[in-house]
């Protein structure tokens, strides 16, 4: 099930992704382990660590379908002798969609080998030629904050594979 979900102002923790919690939908009650992510503008489904402090993100959750609308309240243990505010968040159910793609961001490591003006040859980036492939036509960033595209993949074989990086005009 995806969730529109947002954690509870008087709750103190963040809630991380991939930790247990215990959802009340209706008159069920079951334990899952959510996934949180945020829509970017293209539409894609970015995963993040931890829900976000006085926004919403979406919550992929795995049990029994609810049809949407339905509201969610969201609890990290249920024992009795808790003394700080139990509710950890609240939600609405959005959609039953099992085929919803979850992105997460991938870090790379590239080395140089020939700068020109606005153009760049990278290498040691990839290990397969599939890997290569997908990237094409890719935004890529680097740790100082330039940017570019790939443009263009030269393979001479697998462990000399090389991307040709362009900065574009700004």
């Amino acid at each position: 099930m995806q969730t529109r979900l947002k954690r509870h102002r008087w709750h103190k923790k963040v809630l991380k992704t991939s930790d247990p919690i215990v959802v009340s939908i209706g008159w069920r009650r079951y334990q899952t382990i959510p996934v949180y992510a945020i829509e970017d503008r293209n539409g894609r489904h970015h995963r993040v660590k931890y829900t976000p402090e006085h926004m919403h993100c979406l919550a992929m959750l795995l049990g029994p379908l609810a049809p949407p609308n339905t509201g969610v309240v969201a609890f990290q243990n249920l024992s009795n002798n808790q003394a700080a505010f139990r509710i950890a968040a609240t939600a609405v159910v959005l959609e039953f969609n099992h085929a919803s793609k979850i992105e997460k961001k991938v870090k790379m490591v590239g080395y140089p080998r020939q700068i020109f003006k606005k153009t760049a040859l990278i290498g040691d980036m990839f290990m397969s030629n599939l890997e290569i492939a997908r990237f094409e036509g890719g935004a890529i960033q680097t740790v100082s904050g330039i940017r570019g595209q790939v443009k263009k993949v030269c393979v001479e074989n697998i462990e000399k594979s090389y991307i040709w990086l362009s900065k574009p005009c700004i």
